[in-house]
């Protein structure tokens, strides 16, 4: 009798632990040719310590061998694995809506293909979350790995962004809508019901993290009890290549301008295009031709002239014009705006 409640207590320990009372992780992945990497993500996530959790990996019609490497991963997987793949491309955030709605879990962890898991995340996380019911997403900190040298190269969260996620939601989704992404979604665990009831992810925007924390964040600002949190850990680390999306300068811009364009107010339109657009624009790191440099600033200019800001066309063209003396754009949006205002002013009241 002594023995059979010694055992009993044994199997009640484990149960705590190993049961179906732990919140189940699905660990969300759209892949798309990451043939050189996707095998290294999936095994970082297998060595994870926590006893509940899935991956749920969609192809997004990759034009080399991932899926047949995510086929051959769930095979021999020691955790439950799900993959999928789509007949044609449709982006990261079509493909992420997919894996969700094939999830089973209490708690979501969208990633990419080509990044890595450290030891401990899930659990770190998860306890985290069960402490707190109140606290709808949780995120954390990440280390960048550079490919050519497989050597970490600083922190996805500066401190400028640390501070920021230590504010309140409507303070994080002002930022968001006048300034360009600092947050790195991928360092976040999130419940599934938040996800939910945003909507998941924008398929319209480019920007799919962007856009998933501008809805978050916007969400969470008319629910004063519900929040967010950050927790100053490593959690993955972010592998820097050359072929990544978001080293292309023409696509980064536009994903911003359509960020703009649906997220951000009317009234908000004019500081958030400086701060985004030319704010890139004017960057070190900015690659751009002359010539396409000089598109996206007239594009900027006749922005600024669709929401009646002759003062800051005009302040544009004369900056601009005289390092773009051959763009004709430029002199005629410069000599409209100063009609504008020299009109206005003439028809101030003395």
């Amino acid at each position: 009798m002594f023995l059979v409640k010694i055992i009993k207590n044994i199997f009640n320990e484990k149960s705590k632990y190993f049961g179906t009372s732990q919140c189940k992780v699905s660990v969300l992945i759209p892949a798309y040719n990451h043939e050189l990497y996707v095998e290294e993500t999936v095994r970082s996530i297998w060595d994870q310590n926590y006893p509940n959790f899935e991956i749920v990996a969609v192809d997004d019609a990759s034009g080399d061998d991932t899926f047949a490497i995510l086929e051959g991963l769930r095979k021999i997987s020691p955790i439950p694995m799900r993959v999928y793949q789509n007949e044609v491309n449709r982006g990261p955030a079509f493909t992420l809506n997919r894996a969700a709605s094939m999830a089973s879990g209490d708690l979501f962890i969208p990633f990419s293909s080509d990044d890595l898991f450290l030891p401990g995340r899930i659990e770190r996380q998860v306890d985290i979350l069960k402490s707190n019911r109140d606290l709808y997403i949780l995120y954390c900190n990440g280390h960048g790995l550079d490919d050519s040298t497989n050597t970490r190269k600083g922190v996805c969260h500066t401190p400028h962004a640390i501070e920021l996620l230590q504010k309140d939601a409507k303070d994080v989704y002002l930022y968001l809508i006048t300034h360009k992404n600092c947050i790195f979604v991928h360092t976040s665990m999130i419940r599934r019901s938040l996800f939910e009831a945003v909507g998941g992810y924008d398929e319209t925007m480019l920007a799919e993290d962007w856009s998933l924390n501008v809805k978050i964040f916007r969400y969470l600002s008319a629910l004063p009890d519900k929040h967010h949190a950050f927790c100053d850990e490593p959690v993955f680390e972010y592998r820097v290549h050359a072929a990544q999306n978001s080293r292309n300068d023409k696509r980064q811009l536009e994903s911003k301008w359509r960020m703009i364009e649906r997220y951000t107010p009317d009234h908000l339109k004019l500081q958030a295009s400086n701060n985004i657009i030319l704010g890139h624009l004017d960057a070190p790191w900015c690659r751009l031709t002359d010539t396409e440099r000089a598109e996206q600033l007239v594009k900027l200019v006749r922005f600024h002239a669709s929401l009646g800001e002759w003062s800051s066309v005009l302040r544009l063209c004369s900056r601009y014009v005289n390092l773009y003396p051959d763009n004709e754009d430029l002199r005629f949006l410069k000599t409209a705006a100063e009609n504008h205002v020299h009109s206005n002013t003439d028809a101030a009241p003395h």
